[in-house]
């Protein structure tokens, strides 16, 4: 699939102790080729509702998602200093889940806006500025493919409702090694309040009608998952199904089911699908 579209990302960042900031000059990046025999690939965004500058983070996730239609995923993750609730007001609703502020932690993001890419390391780090978000994405599109993902996610509404998943998993490769699962389950079109300095972006010094999207809302089955396997066998399709109850303050029709495979060693990602919970 083959598109051409005006790519906002920046090349200079103003490095402070707490937050990435975008300027100007912006580039075009024109004529991707989405080709689905390449690796796909999860942008896990760290934010938070008082960070002035993640707005714009959350614009440069959402235009590569769009540009790599189906080939980059996006997580966002509220974690960090800046993510942290107040006692009361506006500003006093807790977007985290201990899972998104442990992965914070113990990958050592610092600060917000930061992202992982796939948590591949990128010259010693696995924590990537906003400004290189999309050339490290760039770099690494043509990966080639190393496993089948396929996920079957239901919602019952007994009880307080119930999410059921399946994820099947098949690698395409002999891989060293042994890789684990973990299933997320995402949120998008939450209205809040946000912390902004762009006028670009919205209204300064705070969006009162901000749209959160792709927010990590629960992780079904624990901080780093479940082991698939210690020893890959590429004629195996690896089977794992779980419950989760779904809180009652999410909206079915806007939750989302993410997958992804990684190495426990070095926790990189080696494949990532998601599903709508309601198609």
């Amino acid at each position: 699939m083959k598109k051409s579209v005006l790519l906002i990302i920046v090349l200079l960042v103003l490095l402070g102790i707490s937050c990435d900031k975008l300027e100007q000059p912006y580039v075009s990046i024109t004529d991707i080729t989405v080709d689905s025999t390449k690796r796909k690939i999860l942008l896990e965004d760290y934010t938070g509702a008082k960070c002035v500058n993640c707005p714009e983070a959350s614009e440069v996730a959402t235009t590569l998602q769009e540009l790599y239609k189906g080939q980059v995923i996006v997580m966002s993750v509220h974690a960090g200093f800046y993510s942290e609730p107040d006692p009361s007001g506006p500003y006093s609703v807790d977007y985290r889940v201990p899972e998104g502020v442990a992965w914070f932690n113990d990958f050592n993001l610092q600060f917000n806006p930061m992202g992982m890419i796939n948590r591949m390391d990128v010259e010693g780090t696995k924590a990537i500025k906003l400004a290189s978000w999309a050339d490290v994405i760039i770099e690494h599109a043509d990966q080639p493919k190393l496993t089948d993902i396929s996920i079957t996610a239901e919602y019952s509404v007994k009880g307080r409702g119930e999410i059921t998943t399946t994820v099947d998993t098949k690698f395409l490769d002999l891989l060293q090694g042994a890789y684990s699962l973990s299933v997320c389950i995402l949120e998008d079109s939450i209205i809040g309040w946000q912390k902004n300095n762009d006028t670009l972006v919205g209204p300064v010094p705070d969006i009162e009608d901000y749209v959160f999207m792709d927010m990590l809302r629960a992780v079904i089955n624990d901080t780093y998952g479940d082991e698939l396997t210690s020893s890959v066998d590429t004629s195996q399709v690896y089977s794992l199904n779980y419950q989760h109850p779904a809180n009652p303050i999410w909206v079915p029709k806007n939750l989302s089911i993410v997958a992804f495979v990684f190495h426990q060693e070095t926790k990189e990602i080696i494949g990532v699908e998601k599903k709508h919970l309601i198609e």
